[in-house]
Parts: structure tokens; C-alpha cells; sequence
């Protein structure tokens, strides 16, 4: 069994929202896409585009799923008519962190929190009392969103485009509806316009954010010490550097969690030395550890 690497690039077209935990009044956004959201986004598109009738969602949903990996997508930035991926890393005595592939004219390591002044912009919001015809009292909020353009110190207004890589699986007929999208809408509020984008590059690779893959298995595996992914990690491997975060999900008309409550290791975290990791159908990634060592030697990968 073998896939086929795929990068795809997308250019925002409106403001897109990625919750996580709120502060406040402040409903906060992630600086990527989770790849369950991106697979929930194709899996509309896709379902809507065939045939007649009621889409097929979750026919369309299970077909991606058994035939394509995904990874997450990425704030990128455009230099010299390329594309290039901003991604996160945990350094010690710094945190989180986010430098430019290959830094082209970037600006080497960038804080988090100089890093979401650049994407992120607020949207008030408040409900409206249907009595009054007023705001609502104590509901007054504000929206972060990835915005459409960098806001750079220096002035620039580039467009904001996200960079991600789809694994498909050898023969899958999957891979041409998945190449006619033209449009997609990602994360929250879709029906008040927000998430609109669309891609801008569809390309065969061979390398997932300057990583050499493993693409002969039932699932395809990356060698890296850094996790572009939430990740789990089994209790008797070592721990990585970085942060901890409890995932839930609605599925089925249910909220579901990880398997014992287990949390994951954000996008950015890394180990001591460079793991094998598996992406699994659900775009987490895993540390391979079945009839291998959790760390593995790997020369000229990180």
C-alpha cells in the first residue's frame, strides 16, 4: 500500500475563525487549521458537487477518510511568487515560537505573541434582546480571526494564504473531485461569511513542511523531532517539550474526547531526539512504537 503526496495552497477570502479556549469577553483563534476541520470542509464541498439530491455527507466523509491523510494548514506568507509556510516550535528558555520555511527574507523566530498581532483581527459581536430590540445585557464579545492580509511592521499587505499536504492513497478515485474544488469554508460562523477560501496551488511533492516521509505504509509516517500536529504519546516514552491540550470534538450528535481523557501535545512541541510519527485517519499524529523503538536515528531529517 503507498499514497501519493499532495501540497495544496489556499488564499483567504474573508476573515477565518478557529476557536479555542475564550478569555473573557474574547473569543479567542488558533493561528492554523486542524486538519478535522479542513476534512469536514472537503467532505461538504465535495458531497455537494456529486450528484443529485441530498449530499451524501457521510459517504463522501468515510471515502476521505479510508483514502486520504491530512495534514494541519498554515498561516503562509508570499515571497518571490512562492508560498512559504510560517510554523510553530517550541524553543527552551523561549516558548512558543514561529519561524518562516527556509526564511526567506523573514524575520528568523518570531514569539507567539508577536506572531498573533500579524494574522488576527477582532470582530465585535453582541445578542440582541427581542423584547427591546437592544443589545442584550452581559453580551457584548469580540471574535478573533485569521484576517485576509499580514499586518507586517513594515507596512506590507500581503495575503494571508494557508499551506497544508494530503496524502492519497495509490488508485483512490477520490483524488480528482478532491483537485475540482474551487472554494471551500473553514472553521466557525461559514453562514455569517466567514472561512471563505481558495486555492491558489495544487501540487505533487515530496516532502511535508521539509520533512521526507514514509509513504509504503498502511498509514504514511513522517521522522521528526518537532510535531506539526496535536500529538499522543505512549506513558512510557519520553515526554516532549512543549504544551498539553484536551481535545473534544462533536461527532454523531455527541461530544467526544480522546481515548481515557488522554491529552495532546500541541503543533510545535518536540522530543529529545527525531521520533517516527504516524498520521492517522483523523490527521493527530501518533508516535509509531510498534515493533520499533519510540526514537529512532534518522540523518538529515528534522
Amino acid at each position: 500500500m503507498s499514497w501519493a503526496l499532495q501540497r495544496s495552497v489556499w488564499q483567504l477570502e474573508a476573515p477565518l475563525h478557529v476557536g479555542m479556549p475564550p478569555s473573557g469577553s474574547l473569543n479567542r483563534c488558533r493561528l492554523y487549521v486542524p486538519a478535522r476541520a479542513l476534512w469536514g470542509a472537503l467532505t461538504a464541498e465535495v458531497a455537494r458537487r456529486k450528484g443529485m439530491g441530498f449530499p451524501s455527507y457521510e459517504d463522501v466523509g468515510m471515502a476521505i477518510r479510508r483514502d486520504v491523510r491530512l495534514t494541519y494548514l498554515y498561516p503562509a506568507e508570499q515571497a518571490g511568487g512562492d508560498w512559504y509556510a510560517w510554523l510553530p516550535r517550541y524553543e527552551p528558555g523561549q516558548g512558543l515560537v514561529w519561524e518562516r520555511e527556509g526564511d526567506p527574507g523573514g524575520d528568523g523566530l518570531v514569539p507567539d505573541a508577536g506572531m498573533r498581532p500579524r494574522l488576527l483581527v477582532a470582530r465585535p459581536g453582541t445578542a440582541v434582546d427581542p423584547g427591546s430590540d437592544a443589545a442584550a445585557e452581559g453580551t457584548l464579545r469580540e471574535t478573533e480571526c485569521i484576517g485576509e492580509c499580514w499586518r507586517r511592521p513594515t507596512g506590507d499587505a500581503k495575503p494571508v494564504g494557508l499551506v497544508g499536504y494530503l496524502f492519497v492513497r495509490d488508485g483512490s478515485a477520490i483524488q480528482e473531485a478532491l483537485e475540482e474544488v474551487q472554494e471551500l469554508f473553514l472553521g466557525g460562523d461559514t453562514r455569517y461569511g466567514l472561512g471563505r477560501v481558495r486555492p491558489v496551488a495544487w501540487e505533487p511533492a515530496s516532502q511535508v513542511f521539509g520533512i521526507d516521509p514514509d509513504l509504503d505504509g498502511a498509514d504514511p509516517c513522517v521522522i521528526t523531532e518537532r510535531v506539526l500536529a496535536h500529538a499522543s504519546v505512549p506513558e512510557e516514552a519520553a515526554t516532549l517539550s512543549g504544551d498539553l491540550e484536551a481535545l473534544a470534538w462533536w461527532d454523531d450528535g455527541q461530544l467526544r474526547t480522546a481515548p481515557g481523557a488522554q491529552p495532546y501535545w500541541q503543533p510545535g512541541s518536540a522530543a529529545p531526539k527525531p521520533v517516527r510519527w504516524r498520521i492517522e485517519e483523523s490527521g493527530l499524529w501518533a508516535m509509531h512504537v510498534a515493533g520499533e523503538p519510540a526514537e529512532i536515528a534518522a540523518e538529515g531529517v528534522g
